[in-house]
């Protein structure tokens, strides 16, 4: 297993739009002081990969009954996009048909909107409606209403979910080794070098900064022009996205097995015993308690201090990251076929089998409605 480390300052290896060299790494890295961090904001939608730009993967919506199917939607190719779900109920996920689809409250197609190749990222909804997503034909599109707004090539194909950072970028990673700051409007801001792929999503701190995790075993810390502040090595890739706790506490997925969970400063607080690869994000609730799957099948919880509150054991893989309610039920799918709904404690409440492996995360909408992709084409909404 590869050394482990807090985050260490570099020197900025900032590339910008014109494409000017970057610099190289310090020779003899320090320890980096402490970033400012923001709590997530829990809103009544879930605009966005994760919920929000910390990636709490929580809401404040709360259930008093197990969930009902009200609609299915039919794509016509496997859906492993996570939905993204707006004010007013509509829901936008894409699909490996190569589609991006924006699905009405009741079920009925508003529009799609066509790539030249398939969209497995999630997409995130400005304020404006205009939604911003990836796909692998190498693009970050903007769309509204179903007619395209720009096109920002990337350089290589792309599974990253962009996020909305507060002074109007879009962030985003792509297989280029790269990640990209892209204006609202469609000029790229800056674009970060990094040592290997970006296949996750960029996390937002405090003061414009962010974090992004790596194919390099590494989660970078980034400040708002895209200096690297620090960089933290795990043992494994960083596929899934990092989120952010209480006090500044991150949390790294890692496929070497391991949950991390950082300080402000980028000291190691604590892992989990590692297990299988871990690329299912983490949502994490308002006392720091994590909930994570693991391609050893099961979804577990760990309490703000490490210790494993349970394990429980799914029929296949879990890439799905889980969805956390204001009541506590988690919800999260598994390559079994299965959408999940499981207790505060544990216990498995409900399960619903689709056609096909839930590699989706499953979504909360504004009246809590649970709504989810399918390996078997089909976008799925219960109440």
């Amino acid at each position: 297993m590869r050394p482990l480390h807090a985050f260490v300052l570099a020197p900025t290896l900032l590339v910008a739009a014109t494409g000017c060299s970057a610099s190289g790494w310090s020779a003899e890295p320090v320890a980096s002081p402490a970033a400012k961090t923001e709590a997530a904001t829990l809103l009544p939608s879930w605009p966005m990969f994760r919920h929000d730009g910390q990636h709490s993967g929580r809401t404040t919506a709360r259930r008093d009954h197990m969930p009902t199917l009200r609609w299915r939607f039919d794509t016509r190719g496997p859906v492993s996009s996570s939905p993204a779900v707006d004010v007013d109920g509509t829901v936008y996920v894409g699909s490996q048909d190569h589609r991006m689809y924006a699905i009405r409250a009741d079920g009925r197609l508003a529009w799609s909107f066509e790539t030249m190749a398939p969209i497995t990222s999630s997409p995130a909804i400005g304020s404006d409606g205009t939604v911003y997503f990836t796909s692998i034909d190498h693009n970050l599109y903007a769309v509204h209403a179903g007619a395209l707004v720009w096109a920002v090539q990337l350089g290589n194909c792309s599974a990253s979910s962009p996020v909305l950072a507060r002074d109007g970028a879009v962030l985003v990673g792509s297989s280029d080794h790269k990640l990209y700051a892209v204006e609202r409007g469609g000029s790229v801001r800056y674009t970060v070098e990094g040592e290997a792929a970006f296949n996750g999503s960029p996390v937002l701190g405090g003061g414009g900064g962010f974090f992004a995790g790596s194919d390099d075993d590494s989660v970078l810390a980034l400040g708002s022009r895209g200096e690297v502040r620090g960089r933290f090595v795990t043992g494994g890739p960083v596929r899934g996205s990092a989120a952010l706790g209480p006090g500044g506490t991150l949390f790294v997925p890692s496929y070497d097995g391991s949950l991390y969970v950082l300080g402000p400063n980028g000291e190691m607080r604590w892992r989990t015993a590692p297990t299988s690869a871990i690329e299912s994000s983490p949502a994490v609730d308002e006392d720091g308690a994590a909930y994570f799957g693991s391609f050893d099948g099961k979804v577990y919880a760990y309490d703000a201090g490490g210790k494993r509150r349970w394990a429980v054991h799914t029929g296949g893989a879990v890439i799905s990251s889980p969805a956390l309610t204001g009541d506590g039920t988690v919800f999260v799918g598994s390559g079994d076929h299965q959408l999940y709904a499981i207790g505060r404690d544990g216990t498995v409440r409900w399960n619903y089998e689709t056609g096909g492996p839930v590699d989706s995360s499953p979504a909360i909408g504004p009246v809590g409605e649970v709504v989810v992709g399918s390996g078997d084409g089909a976008v799925y909404s219960f109440l």
